[in-house]
């Protein structure tokens, strides 16, 4: 899965679930089901946007540059 296809499935999980969920908690939740590991590292810390979706773009700032490194 390349980051844009990442991108993509966030914003058809947000769009389909509108008014119930936070875009921070729904990059969290992607996150989570397709690169586990990623999402338990940032958990947590600043890059954790579940709760806050101010920190949103920082966290896909962050996940595009280590994206290309993994074989997702």
């Amino acid at each position: 899965m390349t980051f844009e296809e990442f991108l993509n499935r966030i914003d058809k999980v947000y769009y389909e679930n509108e008014f119930e969920l936070r875009y921070g908690q729904t990059i969290m939740n992607v996150l989570y089901q397709i690169w586990p590991d990623q999402y338990k590292k940032i958990t947590g810390t600043d890059l954790d946007c579940f709760y806050d979706d101010g920190t949103a773009q920082s966290t896909l700032e962050y996940l595009e540059k280590v994206w290309n490194d993994q074989n997702i």
